[in-house]
């Protein structure tokens, strides 16, 4: 029995799409010096090199995996977009906009210049920030009628320019961002993994304080006390929760549990339960007495959940002011916003949205999550009715357009599902019952949906990517290259002289103003900390809103 793989492929539309995702993922663990490709840039080569053969899959798979992506951006954004105007954060949402306005003008400039075509300019553009959500706008932008294809051209050639502007001008925007994050702290004088160590140090994200998260989980176990010193003494005059990081949970007197505060004093042969982490409770016999096994004592087990942060009295504030572990017995272990994980300190402000992992006893627990916010409940079911209804509203809303004159003004499906998924996320941010879509439920979401929308730009651009490389290939190239060299130069200046940012943090803000999770782990490996984390979560929300939006007005030259 022979079979004929390449006309296998041709018949199964299916079986080549996932073909080229799975090569795509797998080009995606090339390295090239010690900068990995990443699994987009390999999917879009797979998708290249099989286009380029006549390989196809419906439009309908990538019109799809562009709804599910912008959409989950959105989704994303919700919870931070209106408050970040209000705090800090402000500036981390401008260090993006200024990056993405000198990136639209340099394309601009360069479209005139050279005359690009306007799918070539968006697609230069999308490719040199490394953009999907640019991208995604642009071909939405011809696909939905809001822009005309340039000079008699069909939408089916305006989007194919687009791609192939993408896939040209991707390579270089993807390494040299990462070569440039390398270089530029040592051309400015920076010794970066000095700054971050003095500036973790001044925000105590190193000190053994009480606030700070464990890299061990908390655990429990029982004392009789037997110390003389400590007899008749307050909680709070032995500081253990200050100089250990350990907290009595209960003391046994009697044969009565109590559960005490801070004026509670200790009285010899009383059995105290104490939650910490294990290499310091093994501390603690020589300072309180025995260890022994009281069943009742122990039968408490530490929980750990994770607190979604929305009340008042945690937004806004640093984690110090909360007394998580002096109050309620509680360790804070870990802090994810915008799917990047914070590094833990007293002086870190938690943002609406916050995802916060906490360990202690279960009714310690509760008291707490009242002043947080909700518990993000172990559960696994999304609310699919809510995210497929966010999707209808997105795209009716991408269907309303302004005239003016001969020329139709609107926000184009990327516009309406980014505007419809914030707002979905915002308002789940406030309702916790509404629109549930667990954090790794979104996840697949977002990335399968880029996955589809890129193995489709790769493969429509694969037809054409020769003769364009022919015709204005070199061109386009060092187009690409200027946008990305001038919009990080913007960026870095903008950070540095106008907003002050401290060094750590304005390089992590710039690779999420440049839309590039590799350049944050460059960064944060030249570093060995993740503080610049809390740059690059401050501004990589808000530059993909921007970029979209960059790449709708794009079409319009």
């Amino acid at each position: 029995m022979q079979i004929d793989i390449i006309q296998l492929l041709m018949d199964n539309p299916s079986l080549c799409l996932f073909l080229v995702i799975g090569l795509g993922y797998l080009l995606g663990n090339v390295s090239i010096g010690s900068a990995r490709l990443g699994p987009m840039a390999g999917v879009l080569l797979a998708g290249l090199v099989f286009g380029h053969y006549g390989f196809a899959i419906p439009e309908r798979v990538k019109e799809i995996g562009f709804i599910l992506f912008i959409y989950s951006v959105g989704l994303q954004a919700g919870p931070r977009f209106f408050s970040v105007f209000f705090k800090d954060g402000f500036k981390y949402a401008a260090m993006a906009g200024v990056t993405a306005a000198a990136a639209i003008s340099v394309t601009i400039g360069c479209t005139y210049l050279i005359d690009f075509s306007p799918g070539l300019s968006a697609g230069l553009m999308a490719g040199s920030m490394t953009s999907s959500p640019l991208l995604a706008a642009a071909q939405d932008a011809v696909q939905s009628g809001l822009a005309q294809p340039h000079s008699g051209q069909s939408v089916a050639q305006a989007m194919g320019e687009v791609s192939v502007g993408y896939a040209i001008t991707y390579l270089f925007g993807l390494l040299g961002v990462l070569t440039a994050m390398r270089l530029l702290p040592k051309v400015m004088g920076f010794d970066l993994r000095a700054e971050a160590a003095k500036l973790a140090k001044e925000r105590r994200m190193t000190d053994d304080d009480e606030e700070a998260g464990r890299d061990n989980r908390p655990m429990i176990r029982a004392f009789e006390v037997d110390d003389q010193t400590i007899v008749g003494r307050r909680l709070d005059e032995l500081g253990m929760s200050r100089d250990l990081g350990c907290v009595i949970q209960h003391i046994k007197r009697e044969g009565k549990l109590i559960t005490p505060d801070s004026d509670t004093e200790l009285s010899m042969g009383d059995r105290v339960s104490v939650v910490g982490p294990g290499e310091r409770l093994e501390n603690l016999e020589g300072k309180i007495g025995p260890g022994v096994f009281d069943t009742e004592l122990l039968s408490p087990p530490v929980d750990s959940i994770v607190v979604i942060v929305t009340h008042p009295d945690a937004v806004g504030k640093p984690i110090g002011e909360l007394h998580t572990l002096a109050r309620y017995g509680c360790y804070i272990t870990r802090i994810v916003r915008s799917q990047i994980e914070l590094p833990i300190s007293m002086d870190v402000v938690l943002e609406k949205g916050d995802a916060v992992r906490i360990s202690g006893l279960r009714e310690r627990l509760n008291a707490l999550v009242k002043r947080m916010g909700y518990e993000e409940r172990r559960v696994i079911q999304t609310d699919l009715l809510t995210f497929a209804l966010g999707i209808v509203l997105g795209l009716l809303l991408g269907k309303i357009t302004l005239k003016a004159g001969a020329v139709a003004l609107g926000m184009g499906a990327a516009g309406g599902l980014l505007l419809s998924g914030i707002f979905i996320g915002f308002l789940r941010s406030i309702h916790p019952t509404f629109g549930r879509v667990p954090p790794a439920a979104r996840w697949v979401f977002m990335e399968l949906g880029m996955v589809l929308f890129i193995a489709g730009v790769g493969l429509e651009a694969g037809g054409g990517i020769i003769e364009a490389l022919k015709a204005v290939g070199l061109p386009l190239f060092l187009s690409g290259a200027a946008v990305t060299t001038a919009a990080m130069a913007t960026g870095l200046f903008f950070g540095r002289y106008v907003l002050k940012l401290h060094p750590a943090l304005l390089f992590g803000a710039l690779a999420g103003s440049m839309t590039s999770t590799p350049a944050l782990s460059v960064v944060t490996q030249s570093v060995d900390h993740p503080i610049p984390a809390l740059g690059y979560a401050g501004a990589y929300p808000f530059a993909n809103l921007f970029m979209a939006m960059g790449g709708t007005l794009l079409m319009y030259l």
